[in-house]
């Protein structure tokens, strides 16, 4: 155990020696692809983008690589904002070669207000506005995690299409990360998007690359309830941006179970509210799950994320 925590302890020391030093440039606005920093998890979204630790679902991908090892079957998300506004997330995952491996594919389109910066505004305001200029971004990821003295490590490659206006350029991203279990829940640390820049058109666009600490756990009974509770803290640029939340799960009949959520993230720029909520329905093999984020924007009461999954 004691070599374990040491392991875990030199791990997330050098993963967030190399996010601080790599991060501190990074800037929200004028970051591109904009589909690094929305919700790429129905289940998340719902709880404050704080991804459950312990889900084992095909999206843990997007978040920490490191937890493909436990990770299996297939998900799809479309999340929406406007008309011409929307965002669309396939996931997949499998035991393989001694550890886990996964794919996923990400698609987002919207219209910005001008080409340059303009392109990649802060916030999610800007996505119930149909601006002059389509944007369009493709990213393709693919991870493999495994156990490695008791630690579970995990790699991440990104390769990202985007398109501003009839601008185009592409480029490749990695992330890099580590979790455990302590007790009762899983804790993991992971660095995002490491690489080089986005130009598109002459113009230059910060990588939204961040570091992520994660903890978190489902299946704690509470009278006839099981109960989940996840938080983590993001460092983005020069910003520590802490988000949580809470599911509460009740199953009348063994293998139907009816899963409530609540969660909050703070909000540096923009006009979402810092809460969201969300249902899920899970049976023995299909989940079904809804998340919304309310929103101050005129003529919008906020976005909607719809997923489903199998195993």
């Amino acid at each position: 155990m004691m070599r374990k925590t040491s392991l875990l302890a030199a791990s997330l020391s050098a993963i967030f020696t190399v996010g601080i030093a790599s991060n501190a440039s990074s800037q929200t606005a004028g970051a591109l692809p904009r589909a690094a920093e929305l919700p790429a998890s129905t289940r998340a979204m719902a709880l404050g983008d704080a991804y459950m630790m312990d889900a084992n679902h095909a999206d843990a991908l997007f978040y920490h690589p490191s937890l493909l090892t436990g990770a299996s079957g297939f998900g799809l998300d479309f999340q929406r904002w406007s008309t011409k506004s929307s965002s669309m997330t396939a996931s997949a995952a499998m035991p393989w070669f001694g550890g886990g491996v996964g794919i996923g594919l990400q698609n987002l389109q919207y219209g910005a207000p001008a080409p340059g910066a303009a392109a990649a505004p802060a916030g999610q305001d800007h996505l119930y506005t149909l601006g002059s200029t389509p944007v369009s971004e493709r990213v393709a990821s693919i991870g493999y995690a495994r156990q490695v003295f008791g630690i579970d490590v995990g790699v991440a490659t990104k390769f990202v299409e985007e398109r501003v206006g009839s601008a185009r350029d592409a480029t490749a991203l990695f992330d890099v990360g580590v979790s455990t279990d302590v007790g009762a829940f899983t804790m993991g640390l992971t660095y995002q998007n490491i690489g080089q820049d986005l130009s598109v058109g002459g113009s230059d666009f910060s990588r939204p690359d961040r570091l992520t600490l994660g903890v978190g756990a489902y299946g704690q009974q509470v009278g006839i309830f099981d109960f989940g509770i996840t938080a983590a803290v993001s460092y983005v640029g020069d910003e520590a941006i802490p988000s949580g939340g809470l599911e509460l799960g009740y199953w009348p009949i063994q293998g139907r179970t009816f899963i409530a959520r609540v969660g909050a993230r703070r909000v540096v720029t923009g006009d979402a509210s810092p809460l969201s909520v969300g249902f899920a329905y899970w049976g023995d093999d299909v989940t079904l799950e809804w998340a919304f984020q309310p929103m101050d924007v005129t003529g919008a009461s906020g976005t909607h994320r719809f997923g489903v999954r199998w195993r």
